[in-house]
């Protein structure tokens, strides 16, 4: 054999290997959290995941205790299985997490790796097709910072153990594949006591007893992501919707208008499925939660019913409980056919307004929509988060729509989610809807207004935009294709193209892939005549970066004397957009840009229609279009084109003569910021006795007890002067009352809390009082937080460190708390606070769940508004090089309202008053 013969069959193994290495495919570097590259690779060769979990949970345990197998196909180009096994540094005297007696196929696994965040089964074990892997494992319970957490009710003593994995919070549980693309169905056995109840995603099928206690076998579900497993287990008092309430009455929709529409509706109906609902709720509610819970049942029927012949797709899972848990991270998670939700959110703890009733819907709707967006059809990965947190959002209010028509829902939507989406939008913190996500352990950095605010404002947009039919067929073929499976924000745009016909490649770019927002203004010539000569709207990116969004609006050109005239204009995108058919128009007191709220973006009036409508708004007698020009006066506020005191000026003229209890929430909202922040000592000294008189008098004589609780929250919030304190303790003593309002353990501590914030004298005194006659849980919680407002340093100083130390501390109890520490009027105070709190910010991203930093720069930034504080802020943003990007935007966020602040007081208020 020649040595020309040997090189060329050496060549050739060699070749061999490597195009065998290619098709293989080389697994990505390990990295601490989930990589997206790693997920890529697993789900393009890992599928048909089954995991079947067996766990123990009792009172007292600070582990849960399991084992599982895991089932899965291999394909040909698979290597090594890698888990996702996230075990965080033990805490002072808690256990540390471990697995054991790892199996692959009946063969013990010797060499398994733990490797920065993940567990190695290596080739070696594995076949192609089927692998059964099995293990066992221990991981935390605790009450604070842990997947599964542990609440103790000390009003009865009971107990109460719940997960929550979102957004990838499994894997410290448990070893799984926790990415949102490998889908899996789940099979849990759980023991516990038999008094106890336990809920998870489907139905207990059979129950094994023991004595005191029992092994709960529960179905397997179908699949779904790791992060929406759950189970809660309890001495939960559970309530059926047939006890309540007779059958919910079919909710009546338009006719029909074709023969075609008959047979789709026809088809829908026989799809439908009413699945069967409960609520479990803990033992010391149970007498509160049943006068809540016949109107919680019906809407959450009615939801569900409107949902699912609004996407015309069946309720995808077995059954649907609500679980109702005390201080949960969240108003509400989504798990599959198993709802968490906040008990506060559900189970009012004062006296609701039509703004707690309308917010309560909200959440109920918005987790509902999630279980056909997000549970249903998941986004592959967290940078597509919109896809399910910005429709939910958009479901809630066409919800509130369809089952809720007493009250506006797109007011309420602009009201209380445009603001939010606005208010981080403007800044240079913001981000685009999409957001690249390169590790699962950054995820946490896509919650917050953007995708939760601004996406269903892009959403309702669109739908205007494209038109109503044609976005729902869109949606219906959305859910319909890619059910219980993942999808892309792209394969939506798809199904746009498709109903609707348009091309919308750069109208989607635009939307979902660019940060910022237009700021649109009105420029109009009139002619000798008084006729418009031209109307033209001026788009801009409020970030200057060159943003452009194509949107559909209608203009109003309105008049005071006579009907308006409302046009549909499309504008292409930045710079100037001509408004032909205004020509020829007479000219309109004041013209509005976005009518009916379509747009989205700060739409500022003009000069002259700003003082048009200062004078004029009461004679406007479209209750939206009202609330939208009082948006629009604050907009220009905030802009500091428009003195914070001609805003509150206006509100005290104008507010009693607004009956809609939403809108005279929001307007008050806005007063309370301006005159707590915005002005001087000195104009709030020149104000306050107007003001706390107009409130006053409001909370005791407003025509409904809704807008009397509203204007009472309103004065408890701008109580200044000696008199309005003294009126806040005569309510608490009861020596006074405000008619059709029963004061509660939440309103009596909110009360101190806000006499504590003002310094009054007897509020430490009033505090311990109240703490020693009311100690249920809640009440301890209130009483936390209202002792954070006490004015010393020793008291901050206290309350810091256990924030930062305190591994028992509840996240309730400081989120619950760091607004009192951080009250505007204590400032100067808390300023040396402010450098170490954002020093903590690396170590609170790694640490906390989701909205928690978020929540922590919003009370820390948000308490300031002076020019020390605002060096402080940026000094810290020059200096701290290694804080990562998406820290850096957060910080960035919060600091466009400081400098606000600070701006609209140094243009409005004498440079002597601007220190606090």
């Amino acid at each position: 054999m020649t040595l020309r013969i040997i090189f060329a069959i050496m060549l050739g193994v060699l070749m061999s290997g490597v195009l065998e290495g290619a098709q293989r495919g080389v697994r990505p570097e390990l990295e601490p959290g989930v990589g997206r590259e790693l997920a890529r690779w697993r789900a393009k060769h890992y599928s048909n995941v089954r995991y079947a979990l067996r766990v123990a949970v009792f009172p007292g345990d600070t582990l849960l205790k399991g084992a599982e197998e895991i089932r899965l196909t291999l394909d040909d180009a698979s290597a090594d299985v890698v888990l996702d096994w996230r075990v965080a540094a033990a805490k002072e005297g808690q256990p540390q997490s471990r697995v054991w007696d790892i199996k692959a196929n009946g063969r013990a696994v010797t060499y398994a790796q733990q490797v920065k965040d993940h567990l190695v089964i290596p080739s070696t074990y594995l076949v192609k097709g089927e692998n059964v892997l099995s293990l066992g494992f221990e991981s935390p319970i605790a009450t604070s910072g842990s997947a599964v957490t542990r609440y103790l009710d000390r009003e009865d003593n009971s107990e109460y153990i719940y997960t929550l994995f979102v957004p990838s919070d499994a894997s410290t549980a448990f070893p799984c594949f926790d990415q949102p693309d490998l889908k899996a169905r789940f099979q849990l056995s759980i023991s516990t006591l038999t008094a106890w109840t336990v809920i998870s995603n489907t139905e207990a099928e059979t129950v094994t007893r023991s004595g005191t206690n029992s092994i709960r076998h529960f179905r397997e579900t179908e699949p779904v992501s790791t992060y929406l497993f759950a189970f809660a287990a309890g001495p939960f008092k559970e309530f059926d919707e047939a006890s309540f309430t007779p059958p919910v009455k079919q909710t009546a929709y338009p006719p029909v208008k074709s023969a075609d529409e008959l047979m789709r509706l026809v088809q829908s109906a026989r799809q439908n499925f009413d699945p069967p609902m409960r609520v479990f709720v803990r033992k010391s509610k149970a007498e509160r939660a049943e006068r809540e819970l016949p109107e919680v049942f019906r809407l959450n029927r009615e939801g569900l019913r409107f949902l699912s012949k609004y996407f015309d797709y069946k309720f995808p899972f077995p059954k649907y409980d609500l679980v109702i848990l005390p201080e949960f991270a969240y108003r509400g998670m989504e798990h599959a056919g198993a709802t968490f939700l906040r008990e506060e959110s559900i189970l009012f703890p004062s006296d609701p307004t039509a703004s707690d009733y309308l917010a309560r819907a909200d959440v109920m709707f918005h987790e509902a929509a999630h279980q056909w967006f997000g549970d249903l059809v998941t986004m592959r990965w967290f940078d597509d988060l919109w896809l399910k947190e910005g429709f939910a959002e958009f479901m809630a209010h066409k919800a509130i729509e369809a089952v809720m028509p007493q009250y506006d829902a797109w007011k309420f939507f602009y009201q209380r989610t445009k603001p939010l989406a606005y208010l981080t939008d403007a800044t240079k913190g913001t981000t685009p809807i999409f957001q690249e996500i390169p590790n699962l352990s950054a995820a946490k950095s896509a919650y917050g207004n953007i995708v939760y605010r601004k996406a269903p404002s892009m959403l309702r947009q669109a739908e205007f935009f494209l038109g109503p039919e044609k976005f729902r067929a869109a949606i219906g073929m959305f859910l319909k294709e890619h059910a219980y499976s993942n999808a892309e924000w792209a394969d939506l745009v798809r199904d746009f193209e498709r109903t609707s016909g348009m091309k919308l490649d750069a109208w989607a770019q635009a939307w979902v892939t660019r940060r910022g927002m237009p700021v649109v203004r009105v420029r109009l010539n009139e002619d000798q005549a008084g006729r418009v000569s031209s109307l033209t709207l001026v788009q801009k990116d409020v970030l200057d970066e060159g943003g452009s969004w194509p949107m559909r609006v209608r203009v109003l050109l309105a008049y005071t004397d006579g009907p308006p005239k409302i046009l549909t204009v499309m504008m292409k995108g930045a710079g100037e957009t001509e408004v032909a058919e205004a020509s020829g128009a007479r000219k309109p007191d004041y013209v509005f840009a976005n009518y009916e709220d379509y747009g989205y973006g700060l739409f500022l009036l003009d000069a002259k229609s700003t003082a048009t409508v200062l004078n004029n708004l009461g004679t406007v007698r479209d209750d939206f279009l009202r609330a939208l020009l009082w948006g629009s006066l604050w907009d220009s506020v905030r802009e500091a084109e428009l003195a914070p005191s001609a805003y509150i000026d206006l509100a005290v003229k104008r507010v009693a003569e607004e009956r809609d209890e939403v809108t005279v929430q929001s307007i008050l909202g806005r007063v309370r910021i301006a005159f707590n922040y915005y002005l001087s000592d000195a104009q709030r000294r020149e104000l306050a006795a107007s003001l706390e008189q107009e409130l006053m008098d409001r909370m005791m004589n407003a025509e409904t007890a809704g807008l009397r609780i509203t204007y009472f929250r309103a004065f408890q919030s701008i109580a200044m002067t000696e008199g309005a304190r003294s009126r806040l303790k005569k309510i608490l003593s009861g020596e006074a009352r405000i008619p059709g309002m029963t004061l509660r353990s939440r309103d009596r501590f909110d009360i101190v809390t806000a006499l504590m914030a003002r310094g009054d004298e007897e509020a430490a005194a009033l505090l311990e009082k109240l703490s020693r006659e009311d100690q249920t849980d809640d009440a301890r919680r209130y009483a936390y937080a209202a002792g954070a407002a006490r004015a010393d340093e020793a008291t901050k100083k206290k309350y810091f460190d256990a924030y930062l130390t305190d591994a028992k501390l509840a996240e309730s109890w400081i989120e619950a708390s760091i607004p009192a520490f951080n009250t505007i009027h204590q400032s100067e105070l808390t300023l040396p606070f402010l450098e170490p709190a954002l020093k903590e910010l690396p170590k609170l991203k790694r640490t906390r769940k989701i909205f928690f930093v978020n929540g922590w720069l919003s009370a820390f930034v948000g308490g300031q508004c002076s020019e020390g504080s605002l060096s402080t802020v940026r000094s810290f943003l020059a200096t701290e090089k290694s804080l990562d990007r998406d820290l850096r935007l957060k910080v960035l966020e919060v600091l466009d309202d400081l400098e606000r602040c600070v701006s609209i007081r140094a243009k409005y208020t004498r440079p002597d008053e601007r220190k606090n």
